[in-house]
């Protein structure tokens, strides 16, 4: 080792030392995980690192916060998916009045706006399900991503999420919550005492455990478009500053420019020599119009972004007629439709897990499976509804008059039922086809 590292070392040494001292900061050694060099990731190594996912939380909500384009799209994608409310149905007794205690002690109605709006800022939602150990009954809170440093999953399944890290301050000790991975749930113990955080995350790629903002890839270039808007306003505020510019002979300059050493003001009569005064006033060109294409360009990159929106979701629609119209609609239509399942999934796995912890206090009240709840959505789009009892009507007459040529047996009929149930654009389960088919078959036996 040379002289001069071994006095950089000594030196680092004695600086260490000094702020351990005088700063008030508690030294990390390199390679601790607090050192600040170690680039970890949130979840799996498909992951970003915790750095980067903390940044992205902060920025998706700053410009929800302050961004006009940003809670606008964030706002479309709750008001259409989440409507008038989302709600669950179960034909059970004990399990629906579970759901509507459930619902109205946790004000359901209020969250599902507020969770659908957190699912586009941060991607990702982790709800903690706090069970009273007396009556079973789960109270929700819900932890913000951005305090979620890492995911602690099974290595042999990395869907099988086990604990979670909350950030904790300087000194603090680490905060783990218990996943459903990690719950003893279901084994003989059966404790409910315990905290339970679940975890839901849109936007994430195959083997990656956290979610990722609806904002993110739109992020910079809402920031460009505010920056350009900015430098529009200065400028155009400059286009309204003019400069007088008089021209007089040489002899009257000296004593002009002691009349005129601050400019007069409007409406103020000058009584000049003819011919001995020529006033000009001068105004910068910026030539405003040669910049809407690059703003209307910056505004279709934030468009590209957003959940199937085009131009006119944000009421610029001067170059468009009604077929761009209906084709943009239905992008935004699939989009919605998909975001709108996974919310309905989520409420029911959700009440699933609080409905569990619920029968581990209350043993005799029945059991519940997820094709027994029933999630209730409001309509994408109005014109659906036209649309699809059109088509309905239209596939009902034509396969009356196919029954009239080849029979309406068993076979025919359940084709018949499952082709109306797909154009009227429900969902209904085997069991309850089977039901119907059923008791039609016996209606017709009995008449």
């Amino acid at each position: 080792m040379t002289h001069s590292r071994v006095l950089v070392q000594a030196w680092r040494g004695q600086v260490i030392k000094w702020l351990g001292r005088h700063a008030g900061v508690t030294v990390v050694p390199v390679g601790h995980r607090e050192d600040g060099l170690v680039l970890r990731p949130g979840g799996t190594a498909l992951d970003k690192p915790w750095h980067e996912l903390f940044q992205e939380f902060e920025d998706a909500r700053e410009a929800w916060r302050r961004n006009p384009l940003a809670r606008r799209l964030v706002g479309l994608i709750t008001s259409y998916t989440v409507g008038n409310g989302i709600t669950l149905h179960c034909e059970k007794r004990d399990v629906q009045r579970f759901l509507a205690e459930f619902w109205q002690q946790n004000r359901m109605e209020l969250r599902v706006d507020e969770w659908s709006d957190e699912l586009s800022r941060s991607g990702e939602l982790f709800p903690v399900l706090f069970t009273n150990p007396v009556s079973g009954m789960s109270a929700i809170r819900t932890v913000p991503a951005c305090l979620i440093r890492s995911v602690d999953f099974d290595p042999d399944d990395y869907e099988r999420e086990l604990r979670y890290q909350e950030e904790t301050g300087p000194g603090e000790a680490e905060k783990w919550w218990m996943g459903v991975g990690g719950s003893p749930l279901g084994a003989e113990t059966g404790q409910v005492d315990q905290p339970l955080m679940l975890h839901y995350a849109v936007n994430r790629p195959v083997g990656a455990i956290r979610g990722e903002s609806d904002l993110a890839p739109i992020l910079p270039w809402l920031r460009r478009y505010n920056r350009w808007l900015e430098d529009r306003v200065r400028l155009n505020a400059a286009m309204r500053a003019f400069l007088w510019i008089v021209k007089v002979p040489a002899r009257l300059r000296g004593a002009l420019e002691e009349r005129y050493r601050t400019p007069p003001e409007a409406g103020s009569v000058i009584i000049a020599e003819e011919g001995a005064e020529t006033w000009e006033a001068v105004s910068p060109n910026l030539h405003a119009a040669d910049a809407e294409k690059d703003g209307r360009a910056i505004r279709w990159m934030i468009v590209a972004g957003g959940p199937g929106t085009a131009l006119l979701d944000l009421g610029e629609g001067e170059d468009s007629n009604l077929a761009t119209g209906q084709a943009m609609a239905e992008q935004r239509r699939r989009f919605l439709r998909r975001r709108q399942a996974y919310l309905a999934w989520m409420l029911t796995d959700l009440t699933l897990q609080a409905y569990a912890r619920y029968r581990v206090v209350n043993p005799d009240k029945a059991q519940l499976h997820a094709a027994e709840l029933q999630a209730v959505t409001p309509d994408i789009s109005p014109e659906d509804n036209q649309s699809l009892a059109s088509a309905a009507v239209a596939l009902a007459n034509s396969l009356e008059g196919m029954a009239r040529l080849i029979g309406k047996g068993t076979a025919f009929r359940a084709m018949a039922l499952r082709l109306f149930i797909k154009f009227i654009g429900e969902s209904v389960g085997q069991a309850e086809v089977d039901a119907i088919l059923a008791e039609g078959e016996k209606e017709r036996d009995e008449g």
